[in-house]
């Protein structure tokens, strides 16, 4: 965050873990919960049935940061994301986020089912003033040692195009408070870098973008130069958003198992291998989701960091820490300006 902004109230709370959520839950939730806690001093407060999550928290003489709260029914993977919450009011994640509304958490982290979370945000914490949809922005690696942020990466699938320019200027307002980039310059992914190219929304989104950011908007961008990493921002719907990350993660194991079945193939190369795995290990860190833990959900009145389903203990360390981070600097209340500085410009009379 820059340098003089105030720290909100969330500070000094405690990060919600949803420890009933994801493929791993709640072991990985819990485990990732109390590695925060005793290599960084995070303090949590572990969200889920009460018996299954104590049995996992060793007596570690963490009592004072680690605390939980019982919920008694989760959110499975295979529900109707708005029905399962609105029925679901003893579950994790709708649990998680009361707390979070009533104060008593800085900031929300879950791997479950994501349109679940994405739903109890919208449903209990509210849209920030001015903003009609939230996003998930996931950072994307690149070439350059630096993440491009995507937004949106699943949280709305079939967006109107001034949907995608709220979460645009948020999204560069994270990029300039959390990574101190101080002029974004954002890209409206498409199948061609011309203004003409994409289908309706990606044409009707780009004259607002346009219109919008001025400068600050690059034009579009096509998904093979995302990893070149000359843009900060990349805006696309929710459902183009998902499929590019999947599709990339893809390709991030495929290269992966590549190299493992070719270095393995002789006796060189498995000697090679030897030598170079120190770098490739820490090069192929850069790929994996772990690396960053969490998304953001942009546009809710809270902090919300969603994990991967899949995520492990330390992937889910990754996005308490991340979470915690954000709580302490401040960047729901300049995420909160924000917004409304944009409420502010729209109800100007024009002219």
């Amino acid at each position: 965050m820059n340098a003089g902004r105030t720290v909100d109230s969330h500070a000094q709370l405690p990060v919600i873990v949803d420890a009933m959520g994801g493929d791993h839950a709640p072991a990985a939730p819990v485990q990732g919960a109390i590695l925060a806690a005793r290599e960084h001093g995070v303090s949590v407060i572990l969200v889920g049935h009460q018996d299954r999550v104590r049995s996992l928290v060793p007596d570690t003489g963490l009592g004072e940061l680690i605390r939980i709260h019982h919920a008694p029914e989760t959110v499975g993977v295979g529900e109707e994301a708005v029905a399962a919450v609105r029925q679901r009011t003893g579950s994790s994640i709708v649990v998680a986020m009361e707390l979070l509304k009533a104060g008593r958490g800085g900031a929300v982290v879950s791997a479950g089912h994501s349109g679940a979370v994405v739903a109890a945000a919208v449903l209990h914490l509210g849209r920030l003033s001015g903003i009609e949809r939230p996003g998930l922005a996931i950072p994307f690696p690149t070439t350059v040692g630096r993440w491009v942020l995507v937004i949106d990466a699943g949280a709305v699938v079939d967006p109107r195009p001034q949907w995608l320019v709220q979460q645009a200027i948020l999204a560069a307002g994270y990029v300039r408070a959390v990574w101190g980039v101080l002029q974004p310059r954002v890209a409206l992914l498409s199948n061609g870098e011309e203004p003409t190219k994409g289908n309706r929304l990606v044409r009707e989104t780009h004259q607002l973008l346009a219109a919008a950011l001025g400068p600050s908007f690059v034009g579009n961008i096509e998904p093979h130069k995302i990893p070149d990493g000359i843009v900060d921002v990349v805006v696309c719907d929710g459902f183009t958003g998902n499929i590019l990350l999947k599709t990339a993660e893809g390709a991030a194991a495929l290269v992966q198992q590549t190299l493992r079945v070719a270095l393995a193939r002789h006796w060189y190369t498995k000697l090679l291998g030897v030598l170079l795995r120190p770098t490739l290990r820490r090069e192929m860190l850069r790929l994996d989701y772990r690396a960053y833990g969490g998304a953001p959900l942009l546009g809710v009145a809270g902090l919300v960091y969603i994990a991967h389903g899949r995520s492990d203990a330390w992937a889910m360390r990754q996005a308490v820490l991340a979470a915690a981070s954000a709580a302490r600097s401040g960047l729901l209340a300049h995420l909160e300006e924000i917004a409304a500085s944009q409420l502010r410009e729209r109800s100007q009379p024009a002219g």
